[in-house]
C-alpha cells in the first residue's frame, strides 16, 4: 500500500470527494443523514451543494470538520469518511435507537460513511488507515467513543458504512444488532490535545475587545456534540419490517 496523507475537509477540498460506491450518488449533495428524509442520490443543484457544504463545515470552527480525505502521493484521493456528533446525523440517532442495550455514555461521534475508490490497489487496508486516522483525530478532540452501523450486502463497499471488516481491524468492537445491521464501537482515551479554551481562542475575533468572549462564534456548542440528543418517536431507518 503507498504512503497515504489524511486530511480534513475543507471549504477548498469538498470537489474532491470521490464518488462512493453507490451508483447515481455523490458525497457533495448526499443529505441521507442529515435528514431522515434525505437521500443519498446526486441531485446537483447549489441549494444541496450548499447544506451539505454547511454540513461538513458546521462545527470547524469549534472542533474540526466533519470529513476527512485519504490521498496518494501523486496526490491522486482514494478515501473519504463523513463523521460527527450523535446531534449532527438524525439517521444515526434513529438506528442508535434500535438498541437500548448500547450505552448512553460516554456518548459516541458516529462514521456515517467510509469510502474508498474502487480501482485503488489495497481497498481494505486503505479504509483501514483511514477508519484509524479518523480515529486518531476525534481522540485529539476529546472524543471517547467512535460508532459506526455497516449494513451487509453483497458489495461489501456499498452500503455508505463500508465493509464491517475495515472496523474490525481498526480497534472496533460488535457492540449491537446482528450480521445484517452490526453495530460497532471503539472506546478512545480522549486525549484532548486541543482543549475548548483553545478552539474558543483560536476563535477570538481579530478586533477583540471588552465584549470579547462574547458574542461566542456561531456554530454548534460544546453541550450538542459530547450529550445524546433527545429521542422523538420517528420511523424505521431501516424501512418497514
Amino acid at each position: 500500500m503507498p504512503e497515504l496523507s489524511f486530511a480534513l475537509v475543507d471549504e477548498a477540498s469538498i470537489p474532491a470527494i470521490p464518488a462512493p460506491a453507490r451508483p447515481g450518488a455523490r458525497c457533495q449533495t448526499c443529505d441521507y443523514w442529515e435528514r431522515l428524509e434525505g437521500g443519498r442520490e446526486g441531485d446537483d443543484t447549489a441549494t444541496r451543494r450548499d447544506a451539505k457544504r454547511a454540513a461538513l463545515l458546521a462545527g470547524a470552527r469549534l472542533a474540526g470538520s466533519y470529513g476527512m480525505l485519504a490521498t496518494e502521493p501523486d496526490g491522486t484521493t482514494v478515501g473519504y469518511a463523513q463523521f460527527g456528533p450523535l446531534s449532527a446525523y438524525p439517521r444515526a440517532q434513529l438506528i442508535r435507537d434500535r438498541y437500548p442495550e448500547l450505552p448512553e455514555s460516554p456518548t459516541p461521534w458516529v462514521i456515517t460513511c467510509l469510502q474508498v475508490v474502487p480501482q485503488a490497489a489495497d481497498r481494505l487496508d486503505i479504509g483501514q488507515a483511514l477508519a484509524e486516522a479518523v480515529c486518531a483525530d476525534l481522540d485529539r478532540r476529546g472524543v471517547t467513543a467512535v460508532e459506526v452501523y455497516p449494513e451487509r450486502a453483497a458489495d461489501p463497499w456499498l452500503p455508505p458504512g463500508g465493509p464491517a471488516s475495515v472496523y474490525e481491524s481498526s480497534g472496533f468492537t460488535r457492540a449491537a444488532g446482528d450480521d445484517r445491521y452490526p453495530v460497532y464501537r471503539r472506546d478512545l482515551a480522549g486525549g484532548a490535545e486541543v482543549g475548548w479554551g483553545d478552539l474558543l481562542e483560536k476563535a477570538r475575533p481579530p478586533d477583540e475587545g471588552e465584549e470579547w468572549p462574547l458574542p461566542l462564534p456561531k456554530g454548534p456548542r460544546e453541550e450538542d456534540v459530547f450529550r445524546l440528543p433527545p429521542k422523538p418517536e420517528r420511523p424505521n431507518p431501516f424501512g418497514d419490517d
